[in-house]
């Protein structure tokens, strides 16, 4: 696997506290299988900001020193922003896309209110970029219908799911979403979103449930052969999902008139 959402670079947020803790969640991260990891501090219009240089630095230190102790995992460099109205006019100069290509890893609130989710992922897409939506089985939205992340899919987003989520570490209801994501084939990646150590804990364990409930081919897909993809900058083609549209009638409810954005209310 190859993790493409992970807080183990240190002093950059609420993630790894210190260098010590960030080669310690890396040699977890090995252990269970992960040969490469993206660091993805949070970056929030009115939060954490980390400036290019210092994340680059970062990463370039804890590189020399996985060289030293002979640990063999690639690093990649990336954020996971939180989405806010003007995302698309910081896209370039402030914020680090996924090894600085076209795809970027957006998150949204679990159950605020959000009225311009649609806005913004059009001026991505019309900029070139791909948003990756992380983790959805979190939201409330999700919970109320998955329509919501059908017709982002559908929009031209690809899905990054939690794979604790699919072993309960956030809960049920998550657990069952992230199943039913899957079922749907609405998942086109798989990442640990790990703040500590304990993130990497039961990876091992999580991606031996995963491995029962696709088959070998969109195994790989999801947990590697994507990943690959964002490395070298090349097209994801989301493959057809299983329809959650069932009556078009509740369907244009919901969409028209800003009827995804009173779904987002809890």
């Amino acid at each position: 696997m190859i993790d493409i959402h992970s807080y183990a670079l240190y002093d950059c947020d609420d993630g790894s506290e210190n260098i010590e803790k960030s080669l310690e969640m890396i040699k977890k991260a090995k252990e269970s299988g992960i040969t490469g990891i993206f660091f993805t501090p949070h970056y929030m219009e009115d939060g954490y900001k980390n400036d290019k240089t210092s994340i680059y630095e970062k990463t370039d230190i804890i590189r020399e020193e996985l060289k030293k102790q002979q640990i063999d995992i690639e690093l990649y460099n990336g954020e996971e922003v939180f989405i806010f109205p003007k995302l698309d006019e910081e896209i370039d100069d402030k914020i680090i896309s996924l090894n600085n290509t076209r795809y970027v890893l957006i998150e949204f609130p679990l159950v605020e209110e959000v009225n311009y989710i649609e806005d913004v992922i059009y001026k991505l897409l019309s900029k070139g970029k791909v948003p990756i939506i992380a983790h959805p089985e979190r939201y409330y939205v999700t919970e109320k219908s998955l329509l919501f992340v059908e017709e982002l899919i559908n929009k031209g987003a690809l899905i990054q799911i939690n794979v604790n989520s699919l072993t309960g570490c956030y809960g049920k209801v998550a657990e069952k979403l992230a199943k039913k994501l899957l079922e749907k084939n609405m998942v086109h990646f798989v990442a640990s979103d790990a703040h500590s150590v304990n993130g990497y804990r039961k990876v091992e364990e999580s991606l031996k449930v995963l491995s029962k409930l696709v088959d070998e081919e969109k195994y790989k897909e999801i947990t590697y052969l994507n990943q690959q993809k964002i490395i070298q900058d090349e097209e994801i083609v989301a493959e057809e999902i299983v329809t959650e549209i069932k009556n078009k009638f509740f369907f244009i409810n919901l969409f028209k008139e800003g009827g995804l954005i009173k779904c987002l209310k809890r």
